[in-house]
């Protein structure tokens, strides 16, 4: 339970929502009460003046369910809000060190995650979590609410009839609920793992389909999905079957109330006790003091689904990333040239090292280019000078500081990257451009349109700036693309530039073209660009060769 008491802290800010969400739930099911227990007064001719309450009282309870519902929902999605931030949070210092990228294979502290595993945690085992609040806690107290008002309205009106409902009501509320529990636990967790596998199939599927139709695997892949879907479904149905045999034990725990208050009820009338007219009371009473139990079995019943999300959530929320802030960082300097002096650096849990002595300069406004073959180490330099990752030995400067002594957001401030990969989100054309710079003037924008020679194409655009590029940028071509990340990086504005294959899967028209671009985007900056297209390292100022971890001039 520590997990589930974990998440329910992090719903503090929300404690006015959930106040008033359980507020309303408990005055629907007094209403209840009220009404039932009013009905059957007037039914038996006890309180036949007061039958003209019997509307308020059931249109109060509609408006009460109404509202309990309204706020209980609003108090759901601000929590799932609220976790869905702090997850996110947590994982972002994560990227890519402790996310696993094929390098290190999850040893070492590396948490094992791909793109739909992580994305599955965010979206799937979050939304497992909308129960803890309006499925668990809110039914919970309601229950325990309703037993004690039971006991109360029963004492008085019938005490030989409260003993046996009562027990029959505890066997409701805590015997039913805990055997759901039991029984829908290993399904739960089933759920849980099964459709985070599912759903991350179904993305490798979607984002590989191209890889997947050159080497004719299409129908393994869905074989692979269609199995998947078919164990998840496994335990669906498990989960439902619980759900069934929860609802009729409760049902059947209903009926026997009734037919104990009958019988309780006559024998005590037998004994000479006056309970007459209270049995039609207590019979109604007992009715609504069930339909507040109900609830509890599937509630509980999916504890353990609830209980597997969060932990899949913590076990990678408290993962320790690769690189922390120290304690008290320095000042940023105000040089920009880089240095990389005797860096020695191997990936977590790998067999040998990505970088071996590496020495490397930079000068303040110096273009330096780094080629060589591929798994030479170029892009593992290019991460330790974004100090996604910290050297095992040696040390890497800017401007004479060491990168562990900066602060990671005081660093990141003064570079601009533009990465092998071109990511266009979902979103319109100035959404892309202004994701490192958010308040850009016209001036600035119209600039950087210009430079990357995206003018003409915005112009062309339906809504110009204001365009929706769909999901994942399929508006736009591979150059288009690559042109929006240079626009970024232009924009931005940055003092060092980290270039990694900036002219990636270009023709050779668009090659010419970005090289313009950032021949004028990189005056005055220090640039350090990772390339193997022989025009590119031309157009810098110094080509370095990197093989086996290692720089050779």
């Amino acid at each position: 339970m520590a997990d589930l008491l974990f998440f329910l802290r992090l719903t503090t800010r929300r404690a006015g929502w959930m106040l008033l969400g359980a507020v309303f739930a408990v005055l629907v099911v007094a209403l209840g009460l009220a009404l039932l227990g009013l009905a059957g007064a007037v039914a038996v001719g006890v309180a036949g003046g007061l039958a003209w309450w019997l509307r308020p009282v059931a249109l109060g309870r509609s408006a009460a369910r109404y509202l309990e519902k309204l706020t209980t929902h609003e108090a759901t999605f601000r929590i799932l809000s609220d976790i869905r931030i702090w997850f996110f949070d947590r994982v972002s210092p994560l990227v890519p060190g402790r996310i696993d990228s094929g390098r290190g294979g999850g040893k070492g502290g590396t948490v094992s995650l791909r793109a739909g595993d992580l994305l599955s945690r965010l979206v799937g085992d979050v939304d497992a979590l909308d129960g803890l609040y309006i499925q668990l806690a809110v039914p919970s107290l309601v229950a325990l609410l309703t037993v004690l008002a039971l006991a109360a309205v029963l004492s008085a009106v019938a005490p030989s009839v409260a003993v046996a409902v009562l027990a029959l009501l505890l066997a409701g509320g805590l015997a039913v609920p805990a055997l759901a529990e039991r029984a829908g636990r290993a399904a739960g967790r089933q759920q849980v793992e099964r459709s985070a596998r599912l759903r991350q199939q179904a993305i490798d599927l979607t984002q590989g389909l191209t890889d997947l139709i050159a080497h004719e695997a299409v129908s393994a892949a869905l074989a692979g999905a269609g199995r998947a879907s078919a164990r998840l479904g496994d335990a669906v149905r498990h989960q439902a079957l619980v759900a069934a045999v929860g609802a009729a034990a409760t049902q059947m725990l209903t009926q026997a109330a009734l037919i104990a208050v009958l019988l309780v009820g006559v024998a005590a009338g037998a004994d000479g006790e006056a309970v007459g007219p209270t049995l039609a009371i207590a019979a109604f009473v007992t009715l609504a003091a069930f339909e507040a139990i109900a609830p509890l079995p599937l509630a509980y019943q999916m504890l353990g689904r609830t209980r597997a999300a969060g932990r899949r959530l913590r076990e990678v929320a408290e993962t320790q990333p690769t690189v922390v802030d120290p304690a008290e960082p320095t000042v940023p300097p105000a040089g920009t040239d880089l240095r990389v002096d005797g860096v020695r650096f191997a990936y977590p849990g790998a067999d040998s090292v990505a970088l071996d002595g590496v020495d490397l300069t930079v000068r303040a406004g110096e273009k330096v280019a780094i080629v060589g073959p591929s798994g030479s180490g170029k892009s593992t330099l290019l991460a330790l000078l974004l100090r996604f990752y910290d050297p095992d030995a040696g040390a890497v400067r800017i401007g004479g500081a060491d990168l562990r002594d900066l602060a990671q957001d005081d660093h990141h401030a003064r570079l601009g990257v533009l990465s092998q990969g071109t990511a266009i989100l979902a979103g319109t054309l100035r959404d892309n451009l202004t994701l490192g710079a958010p308040d850009p003037d016209a001036a600035s924008l119209d600039r950087a349109l210009r430079i990357a020679g995206l003018d003409r194409f915005a112009a062309d655009l339906p809504d110009g700036l204001d365009t929706w590029l769909g999901e994942a940028g399929v508006a736009v071509s591979g150059g288009e693309g690559r042109r929006i990340a240079l626009a970024r990086v232009i924009l931005r504005d940055a003092p060092i530039l980290l270039l990694d294959e900036p002219t990636e899967g270009l023709d050779a028209e668009t090659e010419r073209a970005v090289l313009a671009a950032l021949a004028e985007a990189t005056v005055g900056k220090t640039v350090v660009m990772i390339t193997h297209r022989d025009a590119v390292a031309q157009a810098m100022d110094r080509v370095v060769r990197m093989e086996a971890g290692r720089l050779v001039e």
